[in-house]
């Protein structure tokens, strides 16, 4: 999302192990997975916050923000003990972390290896973790809309996503890792909803939708809202705080001159709108929250 264009399970005996499972140490024992998912979050594109010097920053505006989860992005070259100790700090303070990981083309790959992989990573680090903290699961950013490809046959692109989402959501069952999958808001628009259908009833635990215009929100949201509820997944509604210009944003796509407090505003309507009880929250991303809170403060 940052670097592209503009653009939980049905409950069973399985998925109550898994939510017992993520939970451990929480202090959410009693959450479903598909309410886990939805707790209000915030992306974090810039691996400097993974830093103990920054620890201050992220705190701040986790409370300011009211997350409970964070979605952190970690590079293959980042070390060990650095994504240890981030961890543990999270844990210490009863906060979600997501690995974040992504990129267009993994939607399209035969194999869905680079999916898979970030799975394998996540189960990895969870095991050195221990007891003292890890990841609660994955948040896929893979928008395959963004490839040339997708011009030239959106159906075949949209199949090989989905079908490597549904891999990837059953590999991460087995490792007790959540699955989050970033979606734009307009698939359904497109005459791609059988596929949306199946990717939210069998490859995510719960979407996390780009909600980029403020135009019509609730409307933007009405399709893939009525298909998590229909399949008890959770749904997270993102909103863009970056400022006018990056990657093509506007006033319409973004609340950076709106100011934290609209965005608050506009998430009580949309719970108004639709009283489901796992419809979550996410601010679009980190760095430029921080910047606000600065100059609003």
């Amino acid at each position: 999302m940052k670097n592209k264009r503009m653009g939980p399970i049905i409950i069973s005996g399985v998925c109550i192990q898994i939510a017992v499972s993520l939970l451990s140490g929480c202090g959410r024992r009693d959450k479903t997975v598909s309410e886990l998912v939805s707790e209000t979050s915030i992306f974090s594109w810039e691996e400097e916050y993974l830093r103990p010097e920054l620890e201050a920053e992220v705190e701040k505006a986790m409370e300011k923000l009211g997350c409970i989860a964070i979605y952190q992005q970690i590079s293959s070259d980042t070390k060990e003990t650095v994504v240890l100790d981030y961890l543990r700090r999270r844990q210490e303070k009863k906060q979600l972390v997501y690995y974040l990981a992504g990129a267009a083309e993994w939607g399209v790959e035969e194999d869905g290896k680079s999916m898979l992989d970030v799975v394998d990573t996540a189960a990895e680090w969870n095991a050195k973790a221990g007891e003292e903290g890890g990841f609660t699961g994955i948040v896929l950013d893979v928008e395959p809309y963004l490839l040339e490809e997708w011009e030239a046959d959106q159906e075949r692109c949209m199949k090989q996503y989905v079908t490597n989402c549904v891999r990837t959501y059953e590999r991460a069952k087995e490792d007790n890792l959540a699955v989050i999958v970033c979606i734009p808001n307009f698939y359904d628009r497109i005459g791609l909803s059988g596929f949306l259908e199946e990717l939210i009833q069998n490859g995510c635990d719960g979407i996390a939708v780009m909600n980029y215009n403020k135009k019509d929100e609730a409307g933007q949201i009405e399709e893939e809202l009525k298909l998590a509820q229909e399949y008890n997944k959770g749904i997270v509604n993102i909103t863009e705080m970056q400022m006018q210009g990056y990657h093509g944003l506007t006033d319409e796509n973004t609340y950076h001159d709106d100011g934290i407090e609209a965005v608050f505003d506009s998430w009580e309507k949309l719970k108004e709108q639709y009283p489901y009880r796992n419809l979550g929250f996410s601010w679009h991303y980190l760095k430029p929250c921080l910047e606000l809170m600065e100059t609003e403060s």
